[in-house]
């Protein structure tokens, strides 16, 4: 048997290692677009910090892929997919054939059309040191600032208030994840942002960098901002090209059914690409976080070698930015909730929103109320609805 898996991140590896605990003797071949071995997203802010040293973030040695006589091909991405044939053709040039494949690429960030040293993204370990040499060569820096306002954006205003460098944000909307909450919510974060210090602008767009080689500012569609490092935080934009040609259905992500299988046979997805198919909540999701993509990789390999199994997990991902704690449930689509209740309380320093659709709970957002999350899980996977819910949380 013949499994070729496309991304070498945590899901495509994790998947390669379920696959060879479960196939001693298949050939397996990890495709992955970076030249480094496995290694911890989680961990590159302690990392940049100081926290812990570089070689901690690595999970896999090199040799460990040869150890497991795993074939790893690094800095190679896929560019053409013959399902008809079932063979992969690879920017090195050559051509594999597969029994199976396993698509788990993950996404490459959106990127700004000019650029300049001093804009920074923040996805990868050379993203992490990229920004951790913009830091050092300034003996003092007089700015920074984030444009964007979801997760890559905490994290940049979280290594900005550590290093003590004053920081301007700047985002499109009106507060921050402003498609999943509630305005009180997003009011919550904005005030608790501003509190620490940090120049909030929302409602702006960036237009231009200002800077021809270094980065001095940039500007928006209403002013100009001094900025010596500027940290990009405007989503993901994964590459589908090579697999709509090949009849692949995609839509924001790799469409899959509940047993992470595509529209293509024996074609697979799992981690931040997959678009599946969610039994819990009863449509279909996209859910970027490190323990999905890794409870997707050991069900997908258990499917891939003939033990058809469904994916099911009530996926949650926690965040911080400066010291308050915010947690994502499950299904957090604002627009496709039926109703939204509320728990807490501005003045309370706390809120948490709960979403509930066909009379059933299928998510909710945390904002400095974490004892929230295990009830609002076990809401979910018991199917419970809001009247339920409501007596385990405390008002």
């Amino acid at each position: 048997m013949k499994y070729v898996i496309i991304g070498g991140g945590i899901s495509g590896t994790t998947a390669a290692e379920e696959l060879r605990k479960r196939d001693s003797h298949a050939e397996i071949t990890i495709v992955s677009e970076e030249h480094h071995p496995l290694y911890s997203r989680v961990l590159l802010p302690h990392y940049i910090k100081g926290k812990i040293p570089r070689e901690r973030v690595f999970l896999k040695k090199e040799t460990w892929y040869a150890q497991q006589r795993i074939e790893w091909l690094p800095g190679v991405i896929a560019q053409h997919l013959d399902p008809r044939n079932k063979f992969v053709g690879l920017s090195n040039g050559r051509e594999y054939p597969y029994d199976k494949l396993l698509v788990a690429t993950g996404a490459e960030v959106r990127s700004l059309e000019g650029d300049a040293r001093g804009v920074s993204y923040f996805r990868t370990l050379d993203d992490a040191d990229h920004f951790l040499q913009l830091v050092m060569q300034h003996q003092e820096i007089p700015r920074g600032a984030v444009y964007g306002s979801g997760f890559i954006a905490c994290e940049y205003i979280n290594l900005f208030h550590h290093f003590r460098i004053p920081t301007t944000l700047v985002y499109r909307g009106n507060f921050f994840w402003n498609r999943v909450l509630e305005p009180v919510c997003g009011e919550l974060i904005t005030r608790h942002i501003v509190e620490h210090g940090v120049d909030l602008h929302p409602n702006e767009e960036l237009n231009t960098i200002i800077g021809e080689k270094e980065l001095e500012g940039f500007a928006t569609n209403k002013q100009e901002y001094l900025a010596h490092i500027l940290g990009i935080g405007i989503g993901l934009e994964p590459s589908f090209s090579w697999l709509r040609q090949a009849d692949v259905e995609v839509n924001a992500g790799i469409r899959a059914n509940e047993y992470l299988e595509t529209s293509v046979p024996d074609v697979f997805t799992s981690g931040d690409v997959a678009e599946f198919f969610d039994p819990l909540v009863g449509r279909h999701l996209m859910v970027g976080n490190w323990m999905n993509a890794m409870s997707q990789a050991r069900t997908v390999a258990k499917t891939m070698t003939g033990e058809r199994t469904r994916f099911e997990l009530v996926s949650s991902y926690a965040t911080n930015v400066l010291g308050l704690e915010i947690i994502f449930v499950a299904d957090v689509e604002k627009a496709s909730a039926d109703q939204i209740y509320l728990v807490g309380s501005l003045d309370q320093g706390g809120i948490t929103q709960v979403f509930e659709r066909n009379g059933q709970v299928v998510g909710g957002v945390m904002i400095g109320r974490n004892k929230d999350r295990m009830p609002i899980t076990q809401a979910i996977q018991q199917k419970h609805s809001w009247i339920q819910l409501q007596k385990e949380l405390i008002f």
